[in-house]
């Protein structure tokens, strides 16, 4: 069993129980996993660590959700059937106005998570000075509202042959868009010193 038609590069999620189901890590490492290359139930528990049964679980949560498919089914030696799982777009976008206030603090702290990491590369090249904890999680509430004004543009894109770097595209892209907003263009100004000779 097939896949019959390529997954979309990008899929805004607006129902409400589906964005709370996203709000798991162990489901976004699945995805992600299932992302590089469609695995099994048990090469995504050896992988994770965890048992079968809990694998399973989640994989029937985004099952249901309509967020994984299963892609295909190979019979092992003894006859036993396996299912293959690949997700149906090789990036998820919450979309910001539906997110239930339950799970808001998940996804604000996820994206202070990619955040930091970009600031820490800002820091360390003298592009950027200080960033207080309340501009961060401002900043961080502002990315998820551009991730899903990126992805809009993309609904109708197939999915990348790399995932990790078309997530780089929309995340560059989103952060692109915040330096040109008013709010934020001071903080994404260069504040390197140019050295006198």
């Amino acid at each position: 069993m097939r896949a019959t038609k390529p997954k979309n590069a990008v899929f805004i999620v607006e129902n409400q129980e589906t964005i709370q189901l996203l709000a798991d890590f162990t489901r976004a490492e699945i995805i992600r996993l299932l992302n590089r290359h469609s695995m099994t139930e048990k090469q995504l528990s050896d992988e994770l660590g965890i048992t079968k049964a809990a694998v399973g679980y989640h994989l029937h949560l985004l099952l249901k959700a309509g967020l994984i498919e299963i892609t295909r089914l190979e019979a092992e030696e003894h006859g036993i059937i396996q299912k293959y799982y690949a997700p149906v777009a090789a990036m998820f976008i919450i979309d910001t106005d539906n997110i239930p206030k339950d799970v808001k603090r998940f996804f604000i702290q996820t994206q202070i998570e990619h955040l930091r990491g970009m600031f820490i590369v800002f820091r360390l090249y003298q592009h950027i000075s200080e960033v207080s904890s309340e501009k961060l999680e401002k900043l961080a509430s502002a990315l998820l509202k551009q991730l899903k004004e990126v992805a809009q543009k993309h609904l109708n894109d197939e999915s990348p042959k790399d995932p990790e770097s078309f997530r780089v595209k929309i995340y560059s892209e989103a952060v692109a868009k915040l330096t040109e907003q008013k709010e934020w263009r001071s903080l994404f100004e260069n504040k390197r010193k140019v050295k006198k000779r």
